[in-house]
């Protein structure tokens, strides 16, 4: 009987830690959350900013159904800059819109960049390369980033954000601030990849090579208030000569 009681207590023990595990397991512990971002070209001014392809993806891996990503804050080296000025803002109801279509209803110049997503819904399906365009506006340092999948028509999400400026001194000068991520059916999928690149013939992002590298930096809030940090960076060079150079 003593032997029956040790395996009935250690069965009971195993299933109160694997509960236990449930109950604490937040969206920071059961995702793992990445960035990457790069400019282009690497040869820039030491001290005076030029206008940069601009690359920034994120992706998120975790179950799905899950804890999916709330909101997301992008923050850009301190030898970075944002001018929406540079380039017509959009201000048309474009979210359920084709990509020709969102891009017919804007003016010319307002879609700054684009790139590509993928999306996956439970069971395993997955949506990958929707075609990811990004316009300037609707109001000033303010960015839509536009979806759009033949297979999924108009129910491909499009994400709201805020271009700012930090303030500090730090080693990071601006970010781009999504409070609330689209929900990918009902919350039930997940954006596993987002990424666009804004385009230097846009005007709209800018940079320098001073400390020669460019960080980025995302922090994520998951839908239970936990956080994910990732890092990234890439090098840049200086260009020589004139009062930029060395």
């Amino acid at each position: 009987m003593a032997r029956r009681g040790r395996l009935v207590a250690a069965v009971a023990l195993t299933l109160a830690l694997g509960v236990a595990a449930i109950a604490y397991a937040d969206g920071a512990s059961q995702n793992q959350a990445f960035v990457e971002g790069s400019v282009k070209p690497k040869k820039l001014d030491k001290k005076k900013y030029k206008p940069i392809d601009l690359f920034t993806e994120v992706s998120t891996e975790g179950p799905v159904p899950g804890i999916n990503p709330e909101s997301e804050l992008i923050e850009y080296d301190k030898d970075g800059k944002w001018d929406s000025k540079a380039a017509p803002t959009c201000s048309a109801p474009i979210e359920f819109l084709s990509t020709d279509a969102a891009k017919a209803a804007c003016p010319k110049g307002s879609a700054i960049g684009s790139g590509e997503a993928d999306i996956e819904l439970p069971g395993g399906l997955e949506y990958k390369g929707l075609t990811v365009t990004a316009f300037n506006g609707p109001g000033k340092n303010e960015i839509r980033l536009h979806t759009y999948d033949p297979r999924l028509a108009g129910a491909t999400p499009t994400v709201f954000g805020t271009i700012k400026n930090l303030k500090g001194g730090g080693k990071y000068g601006i970010a781009l601030s999504v409070p609330d991520a689209p929900d990918v059916a009902g919350d039930t999928g997940m954006i596993t990849r987002f990424g666009a690149t804004i385009s230097r013939k846009s005007g709209t992002s800018l940079a320098r090579c001073k400390d020669k590298k460019f960080l980025i930096r995302r922090t994520v809030t998951f839908d239970d208030g936990s956080k994910s940090v990732a890092k990234d960076s890439s090098k840049c060079k200086r260009k020589k000569g004139g009062k930029g150079g060395k």
